[in-house]
């Protein structure tokens, strides 16, 4: 089964992205980084040592997952839930009452 061209592009894609949410977005958002796919082992373009690397130096959580398999999908949503649910609870826009 042919590969989408790019993979590794697509990697250095998401690391801009991710670097404009750091520079633009709340300094206490909450990103995931997904390396999809794993299911495609033997056309692998991005190491996971490289994306774990990347992940821990911005400080994002790191998965590799496969939609297709349901590998890691449930624990990355997990996960982003949990690290979101703590900061959203010593935010003050947390603490707000409805009028």
């Amino acid at each position: 089964m042919p590969l989408p061209p790019g993979l590794k592009d697509s990697f250095n894609k998401g690391k801009s992205w991710i670097k404009e949410l750091q520079r633009q977005a709340n300094p206490n958002i909450v990103i995931a980084l997904a390396g999809n796919k794993v299911d495609l082992e033997a056309q692998r373009e991005v190491e996971t040592e490289e994306a774990e690397s990347y992940a821990q130096e911005t400080g994002l959580s790191f998965y590799e997952t496969s939609a297709k398999l349901g590998t890691n999908v449930k624990e990355i949503f997990i996960e982003l839930g949990e690290r979101w649910g703590a900061l959203s609870f010593f935010s003050p826009l947390s603490r707000r009452r409805p009028s």
